[in-house]
């Protein structure tokens, strides 16, 4: 039966020797820790895993820790639940905050050297920098949409790392797989653990994988599953690089197995940069007991996805917020492509105004003759291909007049300055305002928005799609501009 002591230093917080020796305040502590090892030693569950220098892992399940399991599932499940039922344009808002944290934290466990104006832009769809450095956190952002998006589940296994490898790659196919050389002697790793290897010997990767993948394939405890992916996947250092990556990767798709891939969302890539998940680390490398680790990343990931929670209540409001403003403000920003009687198209200077029971015949549109040096457009579209692309009112909701915060605005405007030198602040700051994937722009916006002459606003419009920020296209007799995306 267990004592208050146990309660107390097992149940309520899970202490280790050293951590008792402080809440007791003594150094003598042979028989407190013992009753703590009996009464843990209870409710042992041994794992099909083991260390580096062949300790085996275990993790301690009391009717107490279980029940704060269970308690945290119930939390993350609801959590995914609400953004699963997200709709494409909340989603797509939701994306740019939540995984901003997530591409911050492989930028540091790939040592990859990238501002957070560049995170930003890459999350806005507007990055245009050339950056060979940058892969490995540009190809995780494709990789995690990819299986958000995917809807097949493939088994926790090096099926699936030799799939997420080709994406993080950013190739077809890999030419290797495991790690083939490494540590072959022990070194000092730290105070706590003595002498042990940095990573696992080349000889042993394959065989210490293989007992990973019988728990990760068998969809028995998918929180176990996910937490054990990401500790000892990052543990072994099975690769010759992007170890971190595929660990987190491996964890989301073990989840996968039981509330499907939304689980890609979840924030698990800054868990092993969280101090107490570290201290944690140690004690478990020390004693074997999983527990440690696994109470540790619980308590952090909650923290994490409560912040990922308020990111996604600021983007559902991010996305309606534009239903609310007046109409003035409104038209004053952007000029609707659509045929209201009542608001100006795109194809008329002046409002038609429909009388009742008459027929309103199409006025004639006279437009500049474009000097010869224009841009020509690249093609031609037709209305109806614009309405598709979301500027239909009734598709307000799917594409937002305007997607960056004020702030992000600012942001931008300064990296695109300091990213392209070509640009003057006119052109950064028509830019940053008229950024949104899917809607168009006209040269009547860019003179409104820069109080400039017409001829001004045309040569601005031309040398933004010269830089490969839009794509000239011609509608009738008017021509547009289109938001390129990076690969089109």
């Amino acid at each position: 039966m267990a004592s208050k002591l146990t309660t107390a230093y097992t149940d309520e917080a899970y202490l280790s020797r050293r951590d008792l020796q402080k809440a007791m305040n003594t150094t003598f502590i042979d028989s407190f820790w013992q009753e703590q090892m009996d009464y843990r030693k209870e409710h042992r569950v041994n794992l099909p895993l083991y260390l580096i220098n062949r300790t085996p892992l275990y993790v301690t399940l009391t009717p107490a820790i279980k029940d704060k399991i269970a308690l945290f599932v119930k939390e993350m499940d609801a959590h995914l639940n609400l953004v699963s039922h997200l709709s494409e344009a909340e989603m797509v808002e939701v994306k740019k905050n939540a995984f901003f944290p997530l591409l911050k934290s492989i930028s540091f466990f790939e040592g990859v050297q990238i501002t957070d104006m560049s995170l930003r832009a890459l999350l806005n769809k507007t990055y245009r920098e050339n950056e060979p450095n940058h892969a490995p956190v540009i190809h995780y952002l494709h990789t995690l949409n990819h299986y958000m998006d995917e809807r097949g589940h493939l088994e926790s296994t090096d099926e699936f790392l030799g799939d997420a490898f080709t994406y993080l790659l950013g190739t077809n196919e890999i030419t290797k797989f495991y790690r083939e050389a490494g540590p072959s002697e022990y070194r000092p790793t730290s105070v706590i653990n003595g002498y042990d290897y940095e990573r696992a010997p080349a000889r042993d990767i394959e065989g210490m994988m293989d007992k990973l993948y019988q728990i990760t394939s068998s969809e028995k405890d998918a929180l176990l599953e996910m937490m054990l992916s990401l500790f000892y996947v990052s543990y072994v250092e099975p690769f010759d690089s992007l170890n971190h990556s595929l660990a987190t990767l491996l964890a989301k798709n073990a989840y996968a197995s039981k509330v499907g891939n939304i689980s890609f969302i979840l924030p698990l890539e800054p868990i092993l940069l969280d101090r107490s998940v570290n201290e944690a680390i140690k004690e478990t490398k020390k004693e074997g007991d999983f527990t440690y680790f696994l109470l540790a990343a619980i308590s952090c990931l909650r923290r994490l996805i409560q912040n990922q929670a308020e990111a996604v209540a600021s983007a559902r409001i991010n996305v309606y917020k534009p239903e609310y403003v007046e109409p003035v403000k409104e038209e004053a920003k952007e000029m609707p492509i659509i045929s209201d009687p009542l608001q100006p198209s795109l194809f008329d200077e002046e409002p038609v105004i429909n009388e009742v029971k008459e027929e309103v015949k199409e006025p004639e549109v006279i437009i500049k003759a474009e000097p010869k040096n224009a841009l020509k457009p690249s093609r031609v579209i037709s209305v109806e291909e614009m309405n598709e692309s979301g500027n239909a009112p009734q598709k307000a909701f799917n594409v937002p007049q305007n997607v960056l915060s004020d702030k992000e605005i600012k942001e931008y405007v300064r990296y695109l300055l300091e990213t392209n030198p070509n640009l003057n602040k006119r052109q950064a700051s028509f830019l940053a305002n008229h950024s949104t994937p899917g809607r168009f722009y006209t040269i009547q916006q860019y003179k409104a928005f820069c109080k400039c002459a017409y001829e001004t606003a045309r040569t601005s419009m031309d040398h933004l799609t010269n830089e490969g920020y839009y794509e000239k296209l011609q509608v009738k007799n008017k021509f547009v501009y289109r938001l390129l995306i990076k690969g089109e």
